[in-house]
């Protein structure tokens, strides 16, 4: 009997570190900006919004290809600095399962839902482009966003490599005029 008590401690012991190094492997894919719960045995991961904007926690989800895509939330208007990606990535798999093309206005967010509908316009406001979240990133140190060569192209910083630009969301278009 006492045999079988050990053995029950030690596969809950087992289960126990199993979860907590799952969850510490999503906290460093997220970046180190998750908080998690545990609900009816299920593990509920979230992730914070950026720096600059709201402490509330959006959870990072899933959309299957083909689907709606979602605006941002209301009154989300920040400063962005963003760099762009094409050919080295083109027709390879992005974060949510559909192949990236560089010709499609498309963007990488470390943590808005993929599917969601964003405006990005040049601080002059004179070149504004309309994309969407398909894949994480950016990996790169002092960027909020990775655009494709096509979103790159028509706000005009192919050239540059990095841009730094308004993210605002879809909808409020008469809010940068």
């Amino acid at each position: 009997m006492a045999v079988i008590n050990i053995l029950k401690k030690t596969a809950c012991w087992s289960a126990v570190f199993l979860c907590l190094l799952s969850f510490g492997t999503a906290s460093l894919v997220l970046g180190d900006q998750s908080s998690g719960t545990v609900q009816n045995g299920e593990v509920k991961i979230t992730g914070r919004v950026g720096r600059e904007s709201t402490a509330h926690p959006e959870k990072i989800e899933s959309v299957k290809p083909g689907q709606a895509a979602r605006s941002a939330s209301p009154g989300l208007k920040r400063k962005v600095t963003a760099g762009w990606y094409g050919p080295g990535h083109h027709k390879k798999r992005t974060a949510n399962g559909q192949r990236f093309n560089m010709f499609e206005n498309t963007l990488a967010h470390k943590t808005l839902p993929f599917g969601t509908k964003v405006r990005l316009v040049t601080l002059d406001k004179k070149r504004s482009a309309v994309g969407v979240v398909n894949d994480r990133g950016p990996y790169v140190k002092g960027r909020d966003l990775d655009v494709s060569y096509a979103l790159a192209k028509q706000l005009g910083f192919v050239g540059k490599g990095v841009a730094k630009l308004y993210l605002i969301q879809a909808e409020d278009d008469d809010r940068i005029k």
